[in-house]
Order: structure tokens, then C-alpha cells, then sequence
């Protein structure tokens, strides 16, 4: 019986927050990726739940903040159910995120219980963002020198010429712009682009974005 409670201690002693700094991500005020003097959270993997990966946030001094799921192993797409918890740990608020982005109706509480007005979120115009920088950059099949040889040989740019276009987040391409080419070079250009094969998208956090590129021709 003895050894027993003593393996029950030793795994409660395991799971407890504090025993697990080697994974925590620390986070500052706005729940963005920070160093740990910086910290003023910090998040903790808990296993997975079909397809949904769980998290759980902590204040420094282990309280419990949040728990939900994400879209991914890192836990930095937030995707799926959510509650976020008053310090003395009464629900605060509690809706779903979807890849990243609040959606749909979240209801929220004061700290002594009582429903507060609920806040509705629609995730489409943060859907629609594009982009000028991302962490993974869109890439045409090959690399930009490819790209440039295929375009060299479909017309002649002249130096200084560029494309301006919006790779979409299925790797197509939008919004195509020829600068410093006249009219038929211009079209003959823009007609390759649009007949290109389709790039590698960008990601932001792992997630597919749209990203405007700007691109010598030669």
C-alpha cells in the first residue's frame, strides 16, 4: 500500500506545472512567444485529443490562464475550443478560435459569476490579410533563378524591370503587375505568370497566408 501512494506522489510530483520547464514557451502580455525574462505566461503541451493537440497557459506564478486546442504539435495555432480563467480560477470567457483567429461567439463572465455581454467574431477579413513578409516565404518550383529563366524564356525584360503579384495561399498567383516593360513585353509577361506552375505558399505560424512579392525580371 506503502509504495503505492509513493508512486502516486512521485507522478503527481512529475505532472505538476513547475516540473516542466524543459517545454514551456514563455509568452509576454499580448500571449506572443517571448524569452523568459520577458515572460509574463507560459504554455504547456498536454497530449492530444483526437486530431486537436491540447495546451494550457500558466501566469509565472502557476496559475492557470487558459486551456484549449491547436491545429499543431508547437501549439502556435490556436484551433478549436477555449477558456480563459479569472486568477481565482472562475471562468472568465470561452468560445473557439479557428487557425489562429476568434470565430463565432464567445461568452464571457465577471469575476463573481455573472454572464457578460458576448462578444461575436468573424475570422473572414483576417482570412484575407496579404502579407509582405512571412515566416516561410512563398517559393516559385526551383527557386527565383528558376523563375526568372522561365520568364527570359517566354519574353526579354529589360534591367530594372520587375513583377508585382499576391501569391494566394493555394499557391496561385493574383494581382499581377509588370513594371518597366512596354505594352506587348508587359502582356507577354503577365500571361506567363499566370501560366506558371504554382508556387510553394507562405506560412505564417505554420498556417498558409497570402503574400504580395515583388521580383526582378532580370
Amino acid at each position: 500500500m506503502q509504495s503505492v501512494l509513493l508512486l502516486s506522489t512521485l507522478y503527481l510530483s512529475l505532472m505538476a506545472p513547475g516540473n516542466n520547464k524543459a517545454q514551456r514557451i514563455y509568452l509576454d502580455r499580448g500571449m506572443q512567444e517571448t524569452s523568459k525574462g520577458k515572460a509574463e505566461f507560459y504554455k504547456l503541451p498536454e497530449g492530444q485529443r483526437g486530431d486537436a493537440y491540447i495546451g494550457r497557459i500558466f501566469t509565472m506564478d502557476n496559475v492557470l490562464k487558459a486551456e484549449g486546442e491547436y491545429a499543431d504539435a508547437a501549439l502556435k495555432v490556436e484551433h478549436g475550443h477555449f477558456k480563459f480563467f479569472h486568477p481565482d480560477g472562475s471562468l472568465e470567457s470561452e468560445g473557439d478560435y479557428v487557425m489562429g483567429n476568434k470565430s463565432g461567439v464567445w461568452k464571457r463572465f465577471d469575476k463573481w459569476g455573472q454572464e457578460m455581454a458576448e462578444r461575436v467574431y468573424d475570422p473572414d477579413p483576417l482570412n484575407n490579410i496579404v502579407y509582405t513578409m512571412a515566416s516561410t516565404m512563398p517559393q516559385y518550383p526551383g527557386g527565383e533563378r528558376a523563375m526568372i529563366t522561365y520568364l527570359n524564356s517566354k519574353a526579354e525584360p529589360t534591367e530594372g524591370s520587375y513583377a508585382s503579384f499576391v501569391v494566394e495561399k493555394d499557391g496561385d498567383l493574383s494581382g499581377i503587375k509588370v513594371i518597366g516593360l512596354d505594352g506587348s513585353k508587359a502582356e507577354e509577361i503577365a500571361d506567363a505568370l499566370e501560366n506558371a506552375p504554382r508556387f510553394e505558399v507562405g506560412e505564417k505560424d505554420g498556417v498558409p497566408v497570402r503574400v504580395q512579392m515583388r521580383v526582378p525580371l532580370k
